[in-house]
């Protein structure tokens, strides 16, 4: 019996912890927060969905360092948001650059999206450009992604995108591509 209630408690704290993890629209039709955690651990968890197969680095973005934020993030002020982390080669000259950025209002998502794509340089490493651009958002997630086509046989804008919607429980807010 002790068995059969162990089991049967186990099932339910293990359904009830995916549920809460999951971004689905709830019963009243809107939509559910994003995935919890640090913009680097949402990264760390895009990668372990869609591995990339280059050398990079992921870091913290100093938001109190307005060139930072403008070479990073592509937005003139941090102001709207709480945290932001980079995912970049860590050496030469590759256009790949993810950036995951927690907003302080899910409502100021879409628009900080907006700002960063119209905002990046994809020329930002001088030499090389990245010409395919998205951003997405899910609560009060950004996730921006950026990378020259000719690493499409390693990643792909859409590759990202599914792996974020994967993270976001099977569902994104916004798409948006530049």
């Amino acid at each position: 019996m002790k068995k059969i209630v162990t089991l049967l408690l186990a099932v339910a704290v293990f359904t009830f912890g995916f549920a809460g993890c999951g971004g689905s629209k709830d019963s009243a039709g809107e939509q559910s927060a994003a995935p919890e955690g640090t913009p680097e651990e949402i990264i760390e968890a895009v990668y372990a969905e869609k591995s990339v197969g280059l050398n990079l680095m992921t870091m913290p973005v100093d938001l109190e360092d307005a060139e930072a934020v403008k070479y990073n993030l592509g937005i003139d002020d941090a102001s709207n948001v709480k945290e932001a982390a980079i995912s970049e080669p860590m050496m030469g000259s590759q256009a790949y650059s993810l950036a995951v950025v927690r907003v302080k209002d899910a409502a100021e998502s879409e628009k900080v999206a907006k700002e960063m794509l119209n905002g990046i340089d994809p020329r930002k490493w001088i030499c090389v450009e990245a010409d395919n651009l998205r951003a997405m958002t899910k609560g009060d997630l950004v996730l921006f992604f950026m990378v020259d086509s000719s690493f499409a046989e390693t990643v792909t804008v859409d590759e990202i995108e599914e792996a974020f919607t994967t993270v976001c429980g099977g569902s994104l807010d916004k798409v948006l591509d530049k």
